[in-house]
């Protein structure tokens, strides 16, 4: 059955539903849900936009998803693996994609039936019905054939060498481009070469057919050892308080035997009680190396530093007497005329930002009248954002759950793409940071507009699994310890999140809005998401 896994988190910016928030401005986008490609069962309740398989489910569902060490394709009639080698220069690194190996499913479509916060599962059907857990970190790519079905594997390469494992249902494969792959046939099924480059079963069978590149010829016996347990999922949790977070994976697995799955850079320094199976060797990622480590559960901390509206330090008395006089004259040159205002949300939002720290700055350098005069001009351009009455409203897009501009409900390539959820991250965040600003220094403004105002937040940085207008941290990877951008437009490269800095704002700007707001249990939580992305 088509399914979800809940992620223990938080609790809920605002327990208003958006629809009465929004009134009459809600409407259905023009980019639909293709069921063809995502059971239409998933689409009752919110749907991921910019998740690390968002691939599989906007325009042609063709382009490949990241996994880490693998790329993958999961097409009609096909399932493509591949081990990617690196390309770099100077100024970038890149994954290089090559068809590794290609399995079989002719006569069949597929569509995604489940997902939670590290995996996604795609169910094939028709002649060849079969199920493909797709998991963050795996070390196999795992197909399970549910009927009776000759596998058959091609690949790009040359195939040098196959000779039967030490264990039954397992083939050693070697390609003419220096690599080596172990599969294993859980029907136990020993494959034979079919050609220069194909790989095909004597008999059809039924169950696991897994692949996995080996990285040394020591990691065999480790491989061998956990060829039968098969990572299907995981349940995410995050604890935090003001001064450290928790974070931990149980990751869910079917079938008996040690799993082995890869840890990124910033797993292997902070993973507690890491069994690491080194014998199995390193993969490659653009990330940096992966390290093998065994185990169902994963957990690690991280400490928190304390930050606020303001640096650590305070200015000197020189640097004050300079900046009150700086801050004086931009509080004066902010525009009264709205129509002045840019008319998007990303521009719209970076203006009001920077309204709001021009009142911060003069809060905090005892500039009252600066502070005051910044605060109005912020609440006067807020408001019609918040009412609708502003050139381009947002509405609420009933077909992807979430806030979008009104032109960009009509237009993939209006606001950068904002109806297509590119960047919601980086927009809302500068509106959030606004509004953390005006709780700190107009707090009954603030109150009066907060289920408004809680709407930003929920777009982007949802935490409560049961809120059903918005996908829980719509960009936000846990895995990978970073958001994607790019929204519902496919990519050759997977996923890109374009612009660090400003995915750090939106979640320092969550903080700060939820601890002006007095709802610390949310700060800490965004806090940790913070740690995390920074």
């Amino acid at each position: 059955p088509a399914s979800k896994t809940r992620m223990a988190l938080g609790e809920a910016w605002s327990a208003s539903d958006s629809r009465t928030v929004m009134g009459e401005r809600v409407g259905a986008n023009s980019y639909k849900v293709n069921t063809e490609l995502l059971d239409a069962r998933l689409a009752t309740t919110p749907i991921p936009t910019n998740t690390w398989w968002q691939n599989l489910i906007v325009e042609c569902g063709d382009q490949p998803i990241v996994m880490g060490p693998y790329m993958v394709k999961s097409l009609n009639e096909s399932v493509v693996v591949c081990a990617p080698t690196e390309m770099h220069s100077n100024t970038f690194v890149a994954s290089v994609w090559h068809d590794d190996w290609r399995m079989d499913m002719a006569g069949s479509t597929r569509r995604v039936v489940a997902y939670d916060s590290v995996s996604v599962t795609v169910r094939y059907e028709g002649s060849t019905l079969a199920t493909v857990p797709l998991v963050k970190g795996a070390v196999f790519a795992t197909i399970v054939l549910n009927t009776q079905t000759v596998v058959r594997l091609s690949t790009i390469h040359a195939i040098i060498g196959v000779d039967a494992g030490d264990a039954p249902g397992s083939t050693i494969v070697q390609l003419n481009n220096g690599s080596t792959w172990l599969i294993w046939c859980e029907s136990n099924v020993v494959l034979r070469q079919c050609g220069m480059s194909g790989l095909e079963s004597p008999i059809p069978m039924q169950g696991a057919v897994r692949l996995a590149l080996v990285a040394t010829p020591s990691a065999i016996p480790a491989l061998l050892s956990a060829r039968t347990a098969i990572p299907i999922g995981g349940d995410v949790s995050i604890n935090a308080t003001n001064d450290s977070a928790e974070f931990a994976i149980a990751w869910k697995v079917r079938g008996p035997g040690s799993l082995l799955m890869c840890a990124q850079p910033h797993h292997q320094h902070a993973l507690e009680n890491a069994e690491w199976m080194d014998d199995v060797g390193s993969y490659w990622s653009s990330k940096g190396t992966l390290r093998v480590a065994q185990g169902t559960n994963w957990q690690w901390s991280e400490s928190i530093e304390p930050i606020g509206f303001a640096g650590h330090a305070e200015p000197s008395a020189e640097h004050t007497e300079k900046l009150c006089e700086l801050v004086a004259i931009d509080a004066r040159a902010l525009p009264t005329d709205l129509h002045a205002l840019p008319p998007d949300p990303y521009f719209f939002g970076k203006a009001l930002a920077r309204a709001a720290r021009i009142a911060l700055i003069a809060d905090e350098v005892d500039d009252s009248h600066s502070r005051d005069m910044a605060v109005q001009r912020v609440t006067e351009w807020f408001e019609p954002w918040l009412n609708g009455t502003n050139s381009n409203p947002l509405v609420y897009d009933t077909e992807w759950f979430g806030l979008v501009s009104t032109a960009g409900l009509c237009d993939a390539h209006a606001d950068f793409g904002q109806g297509r959820y590119n960047d919601h991250h980086f927009h809302y965040g500068y509106f959030v940071y606004a509004a953390a600003v005006l709780a700190k220094l107009h707090p009954e403004w603030a109150a009066r507009h907060r289920d408004a105002l809680d709407v930003f937040a929920r777009d982007y940085c949802n935490l409560n699994y049961n809120d059903t207008a918005f996908p829980l941290l719509r960009c936000f990877d846990i895995y990978d310890g970073n958001s994607w951008a790019a929204g519902l437009f496919a990519f050759a490269d997977s996923r890109n999140q374009e612009s660090t800095s400003e995915a750090i704002n939106a979640y320092y700007a969550a903080y700060l809005y939820a601890l002006a707001t007095h709802r610390p249990q949310i700060a800490h939580i965004v806090r940790a998401v913070l740690q995390l992305e920074a």
